[in-house]
């Protein structure tokens, strides 16, 4: 007996609709549809263009309905804490606001006089952020307060998008973590964050369980689908194609983000915790992910945008070429550094870092990535430091997942900064994790059968330090 899902994938520069068969204890993947996409200033705002991502999102469907017939469901993740003010009508009120616009450093401090970084993560166990949803929200209310009024509620970009699907609307847990909205471990939310804000608790409704369906799709010619919260928050839906019987394994979802932490039943709270910058977010089942967010190839890729515009190598697979045969200068950057959080002038800002930290001569394209893996590499190998003080148990292993995965020179640097194997792989494990947990709530495939599954499926490599 086969099966056929299909997973909307949607990362922060570009979105992908996949196909998984079921067959024969593994999944075997296609690519029926990408597209890219990038947050443009519009209305004094950096926006995202959500109207042409669902556009491309339901073509990409229909081709996959096509193509796999008997295709029975279907779930949509995305990156964490961006959302869609709606009015009483249930249309959205701006365009969707983009994480790094500047407002929320323009109402900073308001926002820290009435909510302190220690107060926020004593009540949300989330680390402060300028691009946290609360941060976002209250910019909002600050700085657009006519459509503030106006908002009856809002929706997190994957539930916006399963409400365009299916209007139903639903907060599902795993994204609300990312928000800096809820308590500790994302069961409920956190009211004394709202009420010092002053955000308005009706603008969300309670929060939603995941792996279940959310409703049937209505959107003409793709009525055969069962829309299915399989983990609506990316790096989420990545830890489920991780299999759940390693010990201390720790997990990397290394993309625009770098997400790196580990599993638990409850939060890493306390002073400690707090210091180094942890962040609690919920995985989509049960249970936490205790985890930092780097910075992380976000920092390749706005390289490789401004290359590009000089007409200069900008492939990927051709820069970690030039990489592997550079000299190392010698010198890393540190990714948390704020000057990276923003698009453009990438190439001239990690350039004078990498000057100012020592390096001598011109830098070339092939000395600059490498110098960008190396630097990965080391922060990676603090962040699992710091995760085995705060847990108490040493690692053994590396699972490192994503796009990043492909990256060998990362990857051989990061197993030889931390001392232990790194197991690439799968590289798009965000797919994989909805497909698995869709087949499990459409009944094709038990919960104790997922390892074998994932045995089956993904391709892995080792690399040893």
């Amino acid at each position: 007996m086969t099966s056929t899902a299909l997973a909307v994938d949607l990362g922060s520069s570009s979105g992908r609709v996949i196909a998984g068969v079921l067959a024969d204890g593994r999944i075997t993947e296609t690519e029926v549809h990408r597209f890219p996409h990038t947050a443009t200033m519009r209305d004094g705002y950096l926006s995202w263009d959500l109207d042409l991502i669902y556009r491309e999102m339901v073509q990409g469907l229909r081709l996959a309905v096509a193509q796999f017939p008997d295709a029975a469901s279907v779930s949509v993740d995305t990156w964490g804490v961006d959302w869609v003010p709606l009015d009483a009508g249930g249309d959205p009120l701006t365009p969707g606001r983009c994480y790094r616009d500047e407002r929320t450093s323009r109402t900073l401090g308001g926002f820290q006089a009435r909510l302190s970084d220690e107060r926020a993560w004593e009540l949300t166990g989330i680390a402060p952020a300028t691009i946290n949803s609360a941060n976002q929200l209250f910019a909002y209310l600050t700085e657009e307060p006519a459509l503030a009024a106006r908002t009856h509620q809002i929706l997190f970009l994957p539930d916006w998008f399963t409400y365009l699907l299916t209007g139903v609307t639903g907060w599902s847990r795993s994204i609300a973590s990312t928000s800096g909205l809820c308590a500790p471990g994302a069961n409920a939310w956190a009211s004394e964050v709202f009420e010092a804000l002053g955000i308005p608790r009706a603008w969300v409704g309670e929060l939603t369980p995941e792996h279940g369906v959310a409703g049937a799709c209505t959107v003409p010619g793709l009525e055969q689908l069962t829309v299915v919260r399989a983990g609506a928050h990316d790096s989420a839906c990545a830890v489920e194609a991780l299999q759940r019987d390693e010990g201390a394994t720790c997990f990397l979802s290394a993309g625009s983000w770098s997400v790196l932490g580990v599993l638990r039943d409850s939060p890493l709270l306390g002073g400690q915790a707090r210091s180094l910058g942890l962040t609690n977010e919920a995985c989509a089942d049960h249970g936490v992910r205790p985890l930092f967010n780097i910075t992380g190839l976000w920092i390749l890729q706005e390289s490789q945008r401004d290359w590009k515009a000089a007409g200069q190598v900008h492939d990927i697979a051709e820069l970690v070429e030039c990489a592997c045969q550079a000299d190392s200068l010698g010198v890393v950057i540190d990714p948390d550094d704020p000057q990276y959080a923003q698009p453009g002038s990438m190439v001239e800002r990690v350039t004078r870092a990498l000057q100012t930290a020592g390096a001598l001569g011109e830098i070339s394209q092939g000395q600059l990535v490498r110098a960008l893996c190396e630097s990965f590499a080391e922060r990676y190998a603090r962040g699992v430091r710091d995760l085995a003080a705060l847990t108490g148990q040493q690692p053994t292993q590396l699972n490192l997942v994503g796009g990043g995965s492909r990256n060998v020179l990362l990857c051989d640097l990061t197993a030889r900064c931390l001392g232990i194997p790194v197991l690439a792989g799968p590289a798009e494990a965000s797919t994989l994790g909805s497909l698995l947990v869709q087949f499990e709530v459409m009944g094709a495939l038990e919960p104790n059968q997922r390892n074998e599954v994932i045995a089956a499926t993904a391709e892995t490599r080792i690399h040893r330090p």
